[in-house]
């Protein structure tokens, strides 16, 4: 049985995936189609509220700026372990959120070029 994280989640690099405008104080808001399907994106259309907002707090907004497409999952745990030093498991938190922001469709982990 492998833990989590391991070596080849740590080497990717999460890219943001989709867009997010400024929401309360110094925090994001990340829009996604309720749909990712380009074949049933036709469907958004039809609507009335074709996408989820999904409010971000400090520390989300954090990592979400982190994930910029030059850092590996391993560098942007370690930034937000040094963010937040008085709490020893942020950086596997943050690697718990990155991958869910990926099963999401909010990042796409990409293999380091």
């Amino acid at each position: 049985m492998s833990t989590f994280p391991d070596e080849s989640f740590l080497a990717l690099v999460p890219v943001q995936a989709l867009a997010a405008e400024p929401g309360e104080g110094d925090t994001l808001v990340l829009i996604r189609p309720k749909i990712l399907s380009p074949r049933w994106g036709w469907v958004l259309k039809l609507m009335r509220k074709p996408v989820f907002r999904v409010k971000l707090d400090a520390r989300g907004t954090a990592l979400w700026q982190a994930c910029d497409g030059t850092r590996t999952v391993a560098q942007v745990m370690e930034a937000m372990a040094q963010a937040q030093p008085g709490e020893p498991d942020a950086g596997f938190r943050a690697a718990l959120f990155i991958r869910e922001l990926a099963r999401g469709g909010f990042v796409r982990l990409n293999q380091l070029s």
